[in-house]
C-alpha cells in the first residue's frame, strides 16, 4: 500500500476519532438537537411530527421552520438506536468524516498534487471549527456536507465524466434542502 494511502487512512481515523469521541454526552445536547430527535420519533411512532403534521417538508421548531432534510436522515438512526443523543449526532459525524474525505478528492481533482490534498485533509480533520458542527445533531453540518459533494461532482463533470453533473445537482439540491 502507497504511502499516500496510508497517510490518508490515518487522516481519516483521527477524524473519526475527535468526531465520535464520547459523542452521546459531549457537547451537552441542545433544544435544537432535542427536537430533531424527537420528530424523527415522532415520524416513526405516528408518522406526524410533533405538531401533528403528516411527513412535513418543514418542521415547525421554537416559532420558526426548519427544513426537514436532516430529520429525516435521523429517523433511520432513531429507529435502530433509540430516541438518545447518539442517535441524533452519529449521522452529523459519519458526514463530517466524510467530508474530510470528499475534501481530500477535491483537492486532488482541482489541483492533480496529492501533497494539497492530503494537507487539506488534515486540516479539515483537526480544524476546530469542522470537529464541532460535526459533533452536532444539526442540519449546518448536513448541508455543508452536501455543498463540498456538489462541488466535487461539479469539477469531476469538468474534467470528466459529463454524467457526474447529474450528482453534483442531487448534491446541491440536498445541500439548499438542508439549511
Amino acid at each position: 500500500m502507497k504511502l499516500n494511502k496510508l497517510i490518508l487512512i490515518a487522516i481519516i481515523v483521527l477524524a473519526s476519532l475527535l468526531r465520535l469521541y464520547k459523542l452521546g454526552t459531549m457537547p451537552a445536547l441542545n433544544a435544537d438537537e432535542a427536537a430533531i430527535g424527537y420528530n424523527a420519533y415522532s415520524l416513526i411512532q405516528t408518522g406526524k411530527d410533533e405538531h401533528g403534521n403528516p411527513w412535513p417538508i418543514h418542521f415547525q421548531s421554537f416559532n420558526d421552520y426548519k427544513p426537514g432534510l436532516y430529520v429525516y436522515i435521523v429517523l433511520p438512526f432513531v429507529k435502530i438506536l433509540g430516541l438518545n443523543e447518539w442517535a441524533v449526532r452519529f449521522p452529523g459525524a459519519l458526514l463530517g468524516v466524510a467530508t474530510v474525505l470528499v475534501i481530500y478528492l477535491l483537492v486532488k481533482e482541482l489541483f492533480k498534487n496529492e501533497r494539497f490534498a492530503i494537507i487539506s485533509a488534515s486540516l479539515l480533520a483537526i480544524s476546530p471549527w469542522h470537529i464541532y458542527i460535526s459533533r452536532l445533531g444539526h442540519e449546518v453540518n448536513a448541508s455543508y456536507a452536501f455543498f463540498i459533494f456538489g462541488l466535487l461532482f461539479f469539477f469531476r463533470f469538468l474534467n470528466r465524466e459529463k454524467w457526474n453533473l447529474y450528482l453534483s445537482a442531487l448534491f446541491f439540491a440536498l445541500s439548499f434542502d438542508s439549511y
